[in-house]
């Protein structure tokens, strides 16, 4: 979806279907933003999105940009959480598939995501929906992207109170995702990822990792590797 005539054209088709389904159904918002007003924003979005491209956003400083994205993102994963309360799981999709095109954005732009939450979700959700190592790997990259574009409190990961804390998820999931590609040079990457950013989690994964290593899927390179980075950690730690 890096189109942006297409992206725009999907977003309206999609969001039209999801507020005629929600006008269909009568339902009251409550204390939830209505579709009506999420697509607005969204549009208001798309406005800078084309206006910027892909050129150097020169005239819009750093904290606009993550401004922009964060307002956007969420808008977004609002409004796919009305599809799936109207049971459109394909629309949800594609609206969540639209919030991470919008997260690339920021990050294009050399802005910081601030709706961690929210896109790690979305990238735990995609990669659980998929074996494809081609797709994985193009996951890979986006997930060190948004590794290097969270906020500088996020990143200093002072409150380690909450084990499901998006940094920690992002970075569990980033060395996950690059196990299942199978590709040695990415498995080192995200796994010095991860030793630099949860250290005192390193430990615990590489066990578990070095366990299972051991499945015939993997081979005895990475079987070696995964030893390697097992013994560094326990004699660390």
């Amino acid at each position: 979806m890096t189109n942006t005539n297409e992206l725009k054209k999907i977003f309206t088709q999609v969001s039209a279907d999801v507020l005629s389904a929600y006008r269909g159904e009568n339902i009251q918002p409550g204390g939830k933003t209505a579709p009506e007003e999420l697509i607005e924003a969204i549009h208001q979005f798309f406005i800078i999105y084309e206006r910027l491209g892909n050129q150097p956003a020169s005239k819009i400083s750093k904290d606009d940009i993550s401004q922009i994205g964060e307002q956007a993102i969420n808008c977004l994963i609002e409004l796919a959480s009305w599809a799936d309360q109207l049971n459109m799981q394909r629309e949800q999709a594609m609206l969540e598939e639209i919030a991470l095109t919008a997260a690339h954005w920021v990050i294009r732009h050399q802005g910081e995501i601030r709706s961690l939450n929210e896109v790690v979700n979305m990238l735990a959700a995609k990669a659980n929906r998929t074996s494809d190592q081609k797709v994985l790997s193009s996951l890979f990259h986006v997930m060190h992207d948004v590794i290097e574009h969270a906020t500088p409190e996020v990143k200093s990961d002072q409150d380690k109170s909450d084990p499901a804390r998006p940094w920690r998820m992002l970075n569990f999931n980033f060395a996950i995702v690059a196990t299942r590609t199978m590709d040695k040079d990415l498995m080192i990457k995200a796994f010095d990822t991860l030793g630099r950013n949860l250290p005192e989690d390193c430990p615990d994964f590489f066990e578990e990792g070095l366990k299972q290593s051991e499945k015939a899927v993997y081979g005895p390179e990475i079987q070696s590797m995964m030893a390697e980075y097992f013994k560094k950690w326990a004699t660390l730690h």
